[in-house]
């Protein structure tokens, strides 16, 4: 029964896959076939050689997750520190999650009108402090938990010992958080990858991202192309699953083995 029951959730998440796939390569595929007649490559050459733009697209979507989740993370990391030696801890992260609770239409108009009387509106620049909004919470919330006992300790122990502050961090307390930083650079860099309300209000037409442009290949009947960005949006999750994974399971042994000291 689990087998079978395994098979059943294998094939929910690997046939969606397989029919992009299929998509982004059919020339015909008319009803009632049940595979393409014709099969051709040239989305994906089309894509190589930036003939339609899409190249440009992926490019600037990459740069914006990234540079997001690397801002991010920097911040959080630095913040969460400060979090956990507030006597208000607690309030104060409570607030943290205020973005997620608002509805993202309603804080994503409040942005957009903050924005618009900043100049930032319709910018790249724009986008991304908007998106650096949720995704700097995001960060704070989830480095929160790195400042265990044992972490305290270790800092104390490295500045009694003669550490100056730049040490502590560069050879102490980064090493120590490394796998966590991974996490939460990964994540981040999700929540710019797969944003599209922010990038729809505040770049007000004018910032074209991997997701608006998938919307617009969809809607105009552009199945073929609106398959191959859906597999460009899919691809650096799948590609970056198992090390996620990997850092997940550091992340609780080194948590577990504080807990041990404790």
């Amino acid at each position: 029964m689990r087998r079978a029951l395994a098979w059943i959730l294998s094939g929910m998440l690997v046939l969606p896959l397989v029919l992009l796939v299929l998509l982004s390569l059919a020339r015909h595929w008319t009803w009632p076939a049940l595979l393409p007649a014709d099969l051709q490559l040239r989305q994906w050459r089309d894509l190589f050689a930036d003939a339609n733009g899409l190249g440009t697209v992926v490019l600037r979507s990459l740069g914006m997750g990234i540079g997001v989740a690397v801002a991010a993370t920097a911040l959080g990391f630095a913040s969460s520190r400060s979090l956990a030696r507030h006597a208000r801890q607690g309030r104060l992260l409570a607030l943290l999650h205020l973005p997620f609770a608002v509805s993202p239409v309603v804080l994503g108009v409040s942005l957009l009108y903050a924005f618009l009387r900043l100049h930032l509106a319709g910018h790249l620049l724009g986008v991304m402090l908007a998106q650096l909004v949720f995704a700097y919470a995001y960060a704070v919330i989830l480095l929160s938990g790195f400042w265990n006992p044992r972490a305290r300790s270790l800092e104390e122990l490295a500045s009694s010992l003669g550490a100056g502050r730049r040490q502590v961090w560069l050879h102490v307390l980064m090493p120590l958080a490394r796998p966590l930083l991974g996490v939460c650079l990964f994540q981040t860099f999700l929540i710019s990858w797969f944003d599209y309300a922010l990038v729809l209000l505040i770049g007000s037409g004018q910032v074209a991202t991997l997701t608006i442009t998938l919307y617009q290949y969809f809607s105009s009947g552009d199945i073929r192309l609106a398959a191959t960005c859906a597999l460009l949006l899919l691809a650096p999750p799948l590609l970056a699953l198992g090390l996620n994974q990997q850092l997940l399971s550091a992340t609780i042994v080194t948590h577990l083995e504080a807990h041990d000291d404790d």
